[in-house]
C-alpha cells in the first residue's frame, strides 16, 4: 500500500517577502534532528535561522524537512548567549530588516502554520512583543502564560524567553544590554518591558488562538555560569540596571503603577489565594471531564 506524499504549497508573494520578511530563530543541539518539535505543515512566511548552540560548525545553510535554513553555530551556555549572537548576526547583515525577530526553544512544540498565524496577528494587531499561549499540560513557570478560553489575546507586561516574538527595533534597542549575561534571566521580566516603556512600544500580548506546548522541565537558577554568576544573580543585576535606566531617562515613572508591577510586585500567592486555588482545582477537573 502506498501513501501519497504530502506537498507543501508554493510560496505566494505578499507582505512577508523582501528585506522585511520576519526572522524565526530555532535553537538546536547540533546532534539530534533539527526542528524535531516543529511540525512542517505549510510554507513558512518567514526566514528560518537554525541556531546550533553546540558550536560544532558545519555548513552555513542546509535543508531541513524540505525547508531552507541558514545555520548559525556558536557554543553557548544558556539563552543569553543566543540573544547576543543573533543581535551580532543582524548587525553584520544591515540589508536584512525583518519586521519581527522570534527566538524559539528546541523543546517547544509549534507548527509552521501556527508561526505564520502568529506573525499575521502580530502585524494586524500591531503588537510589539508577543508569544503563543501554552497548553495547560505544558511545563511552565507562570500560570498567566497558559491559554485563556476563546479570547484572541490577553494583554501582559512581558512574555517569557522560551518563544518570544519582538519587533526588530525593540529587539535591537535591547541588544546593547545583552552583553555579559549568559542566562537571559531578567531579559523578559525587566529588560524588554523597560526598553518598550522608554520607546513607547508597549503592545505586549499572549495569543490564545495559537497554542504551544513546552515539554522540557524548567531549569533552576542555581547553576554558576562562566561569569561567576547564577541566573538569579543575573536577574537581580538586570533589575537594578533597568531601574537605573528608568530613573535616568524617565524619572516620572518611578513609583507609577507600571513601575510597581515590573519592579516591586511579588508574584506569590497569599495563603488565602492558595486555599481558594486548592479548593477550586478538583471542581475545575470535574467540569473539564463533564464537558
Amino acid at each position: 500500500m502506498t501513501t501519497a506524499a504530502t506537498t507543501v504549497p508554493a510560496p505566494q508573494a505578499g507582505p512577508t517577502d523582501g528585506p522585511n520578511r520576519p526572522l524565526v530563530v530555532v535553537s538546536w543541539d547540533g546532534r539530534s534532528a533539527p526542528l524535531s518539535h516543529q511540525h512542517v505543515d505549510a510554507q513558512p512566511q518567514f526566514d528560518l535561522l537554525l541556531f546550533d548552540y553546540s558550536g560544532s560548525g558545519g555548513p552555513a545553510a542546509r535543508e531541513v524537512q524540505g525547508l531552507s535554513c541558514e545555520v548559525l553555530s556558536q557554543r553557548t551556555e544558556c539563552k543569553g548567549d543566543i540573544y547576543q549572537a543573533v543581535a551580532a548576526w543582524l548587525r553584520l547583515s544591515p540589508q536584512r530588516q525583518p519586521m519581527f525577530v522570534a527566538l524559539i526553544d528546541d523543546d517547544v512544540i509549534l507548527s509552521v502554520s501556527q508561526i505564520n498565524r502568529l506573525l499575521h496577528l502580530g502585524r494586524v494587531m500591531q503588537l510589539d512583543t508577543f508569544s503563543a499561549s501554552l497548553t495547560h499540560d505544558s511545563l511552565y513557570s507562570h500560570r498567566w502564560t497558559l491559554a485563556r478560553g476563546h479570547r484572541l489575546l490577553h494583554w501582559v507586561d512581558w512574555v517569557e524567553v522560551m518563544m518570544p516574538f519582538y519587533r526588530l527595533d525593540v529587539f535591537m534597542a535591547a541588544a546593547p544590554h545583552f552583553d555579559g549575561y549568559v542566562s537571559s534571566h531578567g531579559f523578559d521580566r525587566y529588560l524588554f518591558p523597560t526598553v518598550q516603556k522608554l520607546m513607547g512600544r508597549e503592545r505586549t500580548a499572549l495569543v490564545n488562538t495559537e497554542l504551544a506546548s513546552h515539554v522540557r522541565p524548567v531549569t533552576s537558577g542555581d547553576k554558576v555560569f562562566r561569569n561567576g554568576k547564577t541566573a538569579l544573580q543575573e536577574r537581580h543585576e538586570i533589575r537594578d540596571r533597568c531601574q537605573a535606566l528608568v530613573t535616568q531617562q524617565k524619572p516620572e515613572l518611578v513609583g507609577s503603577p507600571w513601575f510597581r508591577r515590573i519592579f516591586l510586585q511579588r508574584h506569590v500567592r497569599t495563603r488565602w489565594q492558595m486555599l481558594v486555588y486548592g479548593l477550586g482545582r478538583p471542581l475545575r477537573r470535574w467540569l473539564e471531564m463533564s464537558t
